[in-house]
């Protein structure tokens, strides 16, 4: 009866862990579900309900010491190579496919980004300059027609 529960348990643990870490994106609770699958072997050889939860303590802690560092580290890595990209829009000319007075959302390279207008009105059909980007935003300004 106890190994069925703690199976499910187990089961139960590592599922929510991992729901949890897909929700939040934020790489903390993937370490519980790694601790789970560890007990639950550990149940499956047939060790006592004491000997699973300190295998999944001790797994959990283990992986969380070592692994979120790491991960982290990649994380930061490619959100740098993805603001350097972002970098080179800055000064790039595309045409407004709307209206913008001071703020609103216009498609660049086929992504729809907010826009910040940094200079007199814009109207559809206007070139526009990427003067900067921040985040998910992109500032621009109209261009003067020579």
């Amino acid at each position: 009866m106890w190994s069925n529960f703690s199976i499910i348990v187990w089961i139960i643990i590592g599922t929510a862990a991992l729901l949890l870490d897909l929700a939040t994106s934020s790489f903390l609770f993937v370490w519980f579900t790694l601790g789970a699958i560890a007990a639950l072997i550990v149940q499956i050889l047939g060790y006592s309900m004491f000997t699973q939860i300190i295998v999944f303590v001790l797994i959990s802690i283990l992986c969380m010491v070592l692994g979120y560092p790491m991960v982290k580290k990649i994380i930061k890595k490619q959100e740098n190579s993805i603001l350097s990209i972002e970098k080179n829009y800055i000064g790039e000319i595309f045409i407004a496919d709307k209206d913008i007075k001071d703020e609103g959302v216009l498609k660049f390279q086929g992504v729809y980004w907010r826009v910040t207008n940094s200079g007199d009105y814009i109207k559809k059909g206007d070139k526009v300059k990427i003067i900067s980007v921040k985040g998910n935003k992109i500032f621009i300004e109209k261009v003067e027609e020579e």
